[in-house]
């Protein structure tokens, strides 16, 4: 009996021993099998990047005391509402000051706890960056400034400004700022003369469109993380609500240009920034729509749209009305209407075609279908025969031509204008067939597109420099990043002239702290400084054309610079020696800190999402749609992506040494999609949900998702539900 039981303990032994021994044998196929069966997790630590803070209120951080003009006692009072208070006495006129770091910016109504004062008035002030906080805020200090005194062209700050003064309160009392402060990390408290002040709190009452983050992005790589986080975030506090109805509920929402300065909508922006903010949350495709539809009850009877929009101009979704220009008292301010900026006209083209593609609301599309049309006549009529049908940017009606890098000017057949020209046809046709399903008229501004787009090359493709030129007219001939940028994004060149225009971007544009949009210090067309704006189309346009590296680079460089030296946010511009400082001599930029530092259209979003992550809609909605990461030299990378139904998950990661690569994507019901698994460089066994479907460079087993290899990649077609693709070596 012992022997038998003796007998069985050694054979159990035997197979435990082969089994685990074919185990740590186990081949590619077994290995990539065994990983499929297993879905990549979740990592909850994204919510830790989120810069947004919980609740109505942005509280301090932390307080520092400086001068010697008087005394603080109990500084940190001012950190925990309701506790002991801070005291300030003054012996001189802001000799003394309490400088409330907020941690993070913040737009909204600043509010001061006071619980006794006498004496002199009590002084805010505001900045965005701790070096401009001074008596009057980050304002201008110019008169003839655009930004002087903290002025800007919208209407819910109003009255605007950088510091509030407040006469001393005889009874304990809440201050609150006299208009909306836009967005400010510091706030200084001082006395404008001898006296005294106990102050509870400072905190600011939050304005700004709450996002939910049902999208969000995570990666090996904490500075590309910190980048899409502090974008996201630049979008949230670059929102503001109209003042069309009464009732606060239906107050639309809308993406303005900055929340410091201007507060308007800029039709331009638009296009960039929504390609962000789809990503970001579901609830952001509202926001979209309202901003958008801002534009097509504004339409000039030239077919052109101001240049820039009043957050508050009753326009109804769907009901653009005729071509007469602004609702009476909703015209644009008046600095803006001083100028053409039409390249953004077709811009807005482009963002109606984008909105379509990500939201599938054909019934808000379909009545701006008309506006579309009349906006692409206006170019067509004025496309220049001797250019190759190409549109010459000319002053009309008075007004001096710009683009989007106002003041410079821009007269002259431009690449940027032209490059949005052609996306701009390309996108009326695919509202023409998804839309009005006009194929016959889609095929025909689809070869407008082509002859455009050959037109461009052909002018102003530069062979020798293997660069687009800035402008036929620009005298110094340039070839600026803008140019470049537009091309790549819009898909302009074919790869060879892509792979030369990358090259020209990092060789002779590339910089200590991004690209520069000129190598030239004295170029009329274009002010030598950093555009973000620029390096987010650049991002994706290297992207678009293999080079995700280079985009990564940038991003890292550029945005990891941004955020290093600022709020915690991507700036609107930086200067060539990295501050956020732009002068323009002889305008009314002149001083150069009109820079907001924080804006929406400095976005890493959209190139972190879409390529990294590789999601993207390819039927309107994302009824179809797309999973086709770009590692490049990440480790891992996860995210959702908010759709119509629901959200879309990419979630991957590689082995060290990559000896294995796991995506798990996961999809609404009722949608089905591409998947594009990476091959890192070597043909793979593939398994999906645990059965092997690629092997020796063909579909394998009973796979039946059309499996096919596109350049470094297996794609699988019809993918629903959740599945989980694995290779090992």
């Amino acid at each position: 009996m012992k022997s038998n039981r003796t007998t069985r303990s050694l054979m159990v032994l035997v197979c435990l021993a082969a089994t685990l021994s074919g185990t740590l044998a186990a081949g590619p196929r077994d290995r990539a099998v065994a990983l499929s069966r297993e879905p990549v997790g979740l990592d909850p630590a994204w919510r830790q990047q989120v810069l947004d803070a919980p609740g109505p209120f942005v509280r301090p951080a932390s307080v520092t005391v400086e001068g010697d003009g008087g005394t603080v006692t109990g500084a940190d009072g001012v950190l925990r509402e309701g506790g002991p208070a801070a005291t300030l006495t003054a012996t001189a006129p802001r000799g003394v000051r309490m400088v409330i770091d907020l941690g993070v910016l913040a737009g909204g109504y600043v509010e001061l706890g006071v619980r006794r004062a006498s004496g002199a008035p009590i002084r805010a002030s505001y900045a965005e960056a701790r070096r401009y906080l001074t008596a009057d805020g980050d304002a201008d200090p110019d008169p003839g400034g655009f930004f002087h005194q903290g002025r800007s062209l919208g209407t819910d700050d109003d009255p605007d400004g950088r510091a509030d003064v407040f006469p001393p309160p005889g009874t304990a009392t809440v201050l609150r700022s006299a208009g909306l402060r836009g967005s400010q990390r510091y706030v200084a408290i001082t006395l404008d003369g001898p006296g005294s002040l106990v102050l509870d709190f400072v905190r600011v009452r939050k304005t700004t469109f709450r996002g939910a983050y049902d999208g969000h992005f995570l990666s090996s790589d904490p500075v590309l993380n910190r980048a899409w986080y502090a974008s996201a975030y630049g979008l949230d506090v670059s929102t503001a609500r109209g003042r069309r109805t009464g009732a606060e509920r239906t107050r639309p929402w809308v993406v303005m240009d900055g929340p410091k300065r201007d507060r308007t909508v800029y039709a331009g922006d638009v296009q960039l920034v929504a390609l962000a903010a789809y990503q970001q949350g579901g609830a952001y495709r509202r926001v979209l729509r309202d901003t958008i539809s801002l534009f097509a009850c504004q339409q000039l009877p030239d077919g052109t749209l101001p240049v820039t929009s009043r957050i508050d101009v009753p326009c109804d979704p769907g009901d653009p009305g005729p071509p007469d220009g602004s609702p009476a008292g909703f015209e644009p301010p008046g600095e803006a209407a001083k100028v053409r900026l039409d390249a953004f006209t077709l811009l807005w083209v482009v963002s109606v075609a984008d909105y379509l593609r990500f939201t599938g609301d054909s019934a808000f599309v379909r009545p701006l279908l008309p506006v579309a049309r009349r906006a692409l006549r206006f170019f067509d009529e004025r496309a220049s025969h001797a250019d190759g049908g190409l549109f010459r940017t000319a002053d009309y009606d008075g007004l001096p031509a710009q683009n989007w890098h106002t003041p410079d000017r821009a007269a002259g057949v431009d690449a940027t204008t032209n490059a949005a020209y052609y996306a701009a046809l390309r996108s009326l046709a695919r509202l023409t067939r998804s839309v009005a399903g006009d194929r016959r008229a889609a095929t025909a501004l689809d070869r407008r597109a082509a002859r455009v787009r050959s037109a461009l090359l052909a002018r102003l493709w530069d062979p020798v420099a293997g660069a687009m030129t800035l402008n036929t007219d620009d005298p110094r001939r340039d070839h600026t990043a803008d140019a470049n940028a537009a091309a790549l994004a819009f898909g302009v060149l074919d790869s060879a002239r892509a792979r030369r225009a990358i090259t020209h971007l990092d060789t002779r544009l590339g910089g200590r702290y991004g690209t520069l949009t000129t190598r030239l210090a004295d170029n009329p067309y274009m002010t030598r400084y950093i555009s973000p704006y620029v390096m987010a189309q650049e991002s994706l346009g290297r992207f678009r054309y293999g080079d995700g590296a280079g985009a990564l680079r940038l991003i890292r460089t550029a945005w990891g610079h941004m955020i290093r030296n600022g709020p915690g946010t991507a700036w609107e511009e930086v200067g060539a020696d990295g501050e956020p400082a732009v002068p323009r001599p002889g305008t009314s930029l002149a001083w150069g800190g009109h820079v907001g530092m924080a804006h929406a259209w400095s976005t890493a979003v959209p190139a972190l999402s879409m390529a990294v992550l590789g999601v993207r809609p390819l039927g309107d909605g994302y009824r179809t749609w797309a999973v086709e990461p770009d590692p490049v030299d990440l480790t891992w990378a996860q995210g959702d992506v908010p759709v119509p139904a629901g959200t879309v998950s990419s979630r991957w990661r590689r082995g060290a040494g990559d000896d294995s690569f796991v995506l798990t994507v996961r999809a609404p019901d009722g949608t089905a999609g591409r998947v594009a698994v990476p091959l890192l460089g070597q043909d793979r066994t593939i398994a999906v949900n645990g059965r092997i479907a690629w092997r020796d460079g063909h579909p394998a087993g009973n796979a039946d998702h059309g499996a096919h290899r596109v350049g470094d990649a297996v794609v699988f077609e019809e993918i629903s539900g959740t599945a989980t693709f694995a290779w090992a070596k």
